[in-house]
């Protein structure tokens, strides 16, 4: 590394000082546009000042600056500082009156900004809260300083008069508290139109705009500047501004009927313009600020549902996609996996009929696992196959006759079991709605493992019958003398694949209560289970006794949480 010189330290020197002024340049103009956007509306608020006392009820300034904070950060506050001192002493205020009323102003709009930051508040307006937000803070506690310290310097400037200092502090922090009220998102939304203008508009969104402000207008010179003195007539234009535009409707509508109602309440016009124009005024501020504050409520409401909307549509648009997803998968398992597993099954059989003689003990029972294992290995591709369909294929769902369905399942059953003595009792059941073939495969399932697990016992008891529950809803059961399950495990018997025993004890897939459990879940019911080792075990489950009952049990199964449990 080479030694700094005197001349390569002036080379460096010279090269910070040519690039160090164009932050300094860019940072000194945003300074002074801030401080002129403020002096410049300042002024046009001082022309409705309050006996000559630099007290007005319509302070749009207040907005400028909490808004500049918010985007441009606290580095802002020297160029309010320095616009309402001039604002002020422009009035012919001494130097220290100005500057004590600059101070409190500046000390306003800083403890503004910071406590909208601290809470969490978002510039878009999005959510209710935020509204909430802007209303209380900035509107209602942050103006408190600035009335009272501007009251107190007045009254010790001798420029009010202690008789006074009531209507003072009360305009003063009506003016303040509207200002940012209303021209703190107006201030939002044309910064962000600016930085974000629209390469494309839609003819029609721009005509239903335009068509909006005009009536916007319209109705509001009638009422405001007109003889149609009922305020509330802007409500539904301002309803649908909120409602198809969203905060920025919002706040054009605002700002439009606050600029006009002014106007014709100085001119003595409209239903608020009536004895002294303070009062008047204080008034007209009053109503602005709730048709304010109502209309970004709305607008925040209408933009969190349709971003609740979009969210819909962006699961939808994800769920279907994972439905082709899995339609592949099923195609995949049905074809792809079912032909090597029927080669290995079927090559291994015809290894055993022809060439078993040649093959060692231990060679045949070698072959005799790879037969056992292909078959199984097909019987849970199609266990799975059939669990996927479950939740593709519509739903048929008719009355359906639940002991007819669980006598037919239990014969066949019982046909099946050979010699085994079963004793099956089947009590007389209500019926219930939902899709007779899927209740057939429910009962299947359910009997035919009270079958299975019952095989060790000498004489075996299942019993299939339906009780009452305590909101008065069939609860159907199916009850085995079996081998039962600890109830520490009951959570796991629904998972597709999920045994509590081994194959060489019980054969099976594991299938059989996933399919149950994604039956019953698509009729807006609840499957569960109860059991004792070495007792038995019983299987519950409801479906939704009558179609007007739906969507109260989805409901209540939504708060229970999980349709299967214990």
């Amino acid at each position: 590394m080479k030694p700094l010189t005197l001349s390569g330290a002036a080379l460096l020197v010279r090269r910070a000082a040519l690039r160090r002024p164009v932050v300094d340049l860019r940072d000194a103009v945003t300074l002074l546009a801030v401080g002129a956007l403020y002096y410049a509306t300042a002024r046009i608020g001082l022309l409705l000042q309050f006996e000559h006392t630099n007290v007005t009820p319509v302070w749009p300034p207040s907005g400028i600056a909490v808004g500049a904070l918010l985007l441009l950060g606290r580095r802002q506050w020297p160029a309010l500082t320095v616009a309402a001192f001039l604002a002020n002493i422009t009035t012919g205020l001494s130097v220290l009156v100005s500057a004590a009323i600059a101070a409190g102003n500046t000390g306003e709009y800083v403890v503004a900004a910071e406590l909208l930051r601290r809470a969490g508040f978002r510039r878009d307006l999005g959510r209710i809260a935020d509204v909430m937000m802007l209303t209380v803070l900035g509107g209602a506690i942050s103006p408190v300083i600035a009335a009272t310290v501007g009251m107190t310097t007045l009254w010790l400037g001798g420029v009010a008069p202690a008789s006074t200092l009531s209507t003072v502090w009360r305009t003063w922090w009506i003016g303040d508290g509207i200002g940012i009220v209303v021209f703190t998102p107006a201030l939002f939304e044309v910064i962000r139109l600016l930085m974000r203008m629209p390469s494309r508009v839609s003819i029609r969104r721009g005509l239903e705009a335009a068509s909006l402000m005009a009536v916007t207008a319209a109705v509001a010179g009638a009422v405001f500047l007109g003889r149609a003195h009922y305020p509330y007539l802007m409500f539904p234009v301002a309803i649908c501004a909120a409602v198809r535009f969203m905060q920025r409707g919002a706040t054009a509508v605002t700002c439009t009927v606050s600029l006009l109602a002014i106007s014709g309440t100085v001119h003595g016009t409209g239903p608020f313009a009536s004895g002294d124009l303070n009062d008047s005024l204080i008034d007209l501020q009053v109503f602005t600020a709730a048709f304010s504050v109502t209309v970004m409520v709305l607008a925040a409401a209408t933009s969190t549902r349709r971003q609740l909307e979009e969210g819909t549509r962006e699961r939808t648009r994800q769920l279907e996609l994972m439905n082709q997803e899995l339609e592949a998968f099923t195609y995949t398992v049905s074809h792809d996996l079912r032909a090597p597993v029927r080669a290995i099954d079927g090559f291994s059989l015809a290894l055993t009929e022809g060439e078993a003689a040649k093959l060692s003990d231990e060679g045949r029972g070698h072959l005799a696992a790879i037969v056992r294992n292909s078959q199984h290995m097909t019987r849970l591709i199609d266990a799975l196959l059939d669990f996927s369909r479950l939740g593709r294929q519509p739903l048929h769902r008719q009355w359906a006759d639940t002991t007819a369905v669980a006598k037919s399942v239990a014969e066949r059953l019982r046909q099946d079991a050979g010699a085994r003595v079963i004793d099956i009792s089947i009590d007389e059941m209500p019926p219930c709605w939902l899709d007779p073939r899927l209740l057939e495969q429910i009962y299947a399932n359910l009997i035919g493992n009270a079958v299975k697990f019952t095989e060790r016992r000498e004489r075996a008891v299942i019993h299939v019958g339906a009780q009452q529950s305590a909101a008065g809803q069939a609860e159907y059961f199916v009850r085995d003398n079996g081998v039962g399950f600890d109830m520490e495990y009951a959570s796991q018997l629904f998972g597709l694949f999920r045994r509590l025993h081994g194959q060489n004890e019980f054969p099976g897939t594991g299938a059989g209560l996933a399919i149950v459990h994604r039956i019953v879940e698509r009729h807006d019911g609840r499957v569960w289970a109860e059991g004792t080792p070495g007792i038995g075990a019983t299987f519950h489950f409801t479906i939704s006794g009558d179609p007007r009952h739906a969507r109260g049990d989805r409901r209540r199964r939504t708060q229970n949480g999980s349709s299967a449990r214990p």
